[in-house]
């Protein structure tokens, strides 16, 4: 009876130290995740005019998921002018595709194209050689392609910004010294008064020595 017992004994004491031994793995595989940054920037396209400092121009940036995809800690985010920013963190727990839509919307400037663009998002979680998760971040135009892989791009979004141009002069426009000598009066006018009278004095002169030879 001893001897079973002991057996017993011996049997559960190793139980006890298997568990122990995988426990602290299964722990940590189980607290194991990744936090990940949604990177977002602007730029200004090459058509567009450099602003002046006093032009102010102010991207929104909102993330919002899809698909019961966890929610970012920060899902909007301001960029003015051109810059860089992030959206996030977003914690994830599990390996999977996990999708996001990106909307960007230019929320204060004059003269610009209206910025108002939506990307899809796609986290990509896999397991490391290390025991942990690790990410990689991709965007995409449309859902389609980002279920399909087809098509990245980047998520960079540019402004089209117009300076205001100075206005054209007239051309009606009159010179003001012209528009001065044609509101004169030509009574008004001493030297044509002169060129006049000098006319009828030559007239008169001709007129007399006619009338002599005669």
């Amino acid at each position: 009876m001893k001897g079973i017992l002991k057996k017993l004994m011996r049997i559960g004491f190793a139980g006890a130290l298997s568990l122990l031994a995988f426990a602290p793995s299964a722990v940590m595989a189980q607290e194991s995740t990744v936090d990940v940054q949604i990177p977002v920037s602007t730029e200004f396209a090459e058509t567009s005019d450099q602003p002046a400092s006093t032009v102010k121009l102010t991207t929104d940036f909102k993330l919002e998921p899809l698909g019961g995809a966890p929610a970012p800690a920060a899902a909007q985010v301001s960029v003015d002018g051109a810059g860089k920013a992030s959206l996030g963190p977003v914690t994830f727990s599990a390996p999977g595709n996990y999708y996001y839509q990106l909307t960007a919307s230019l929320a204060k400037g004059e003269n610009n194209s209206d910025l108002d663009e939506k990307l899809i998002v796609r986290v990509t979680v896999v397991n490391d050689d290390k025991g942990g998760l690790s990410s990689v971040v991709t965007a995409y135009h449309s859902q389609s392609d980002a279920s399909s892989d087809n098509g990245k791009v980047d998520t960079t979004f540019y402004i089209e910004y117009k300076a205001p141009k100075s206005p054209a002069p007239s051309s009606t426009a009159r010179d003001p010294k012209k528009a001065s000598q044609t509101k004169t009066s030509v009574y008004a006018q001493p030297g044509l008064w002169i060129l006049l009278g000098g006319a009828a004095l030559l007239i008169l002169i001709g007129l007399g020595k006619r009338s002599k030879a005669r």
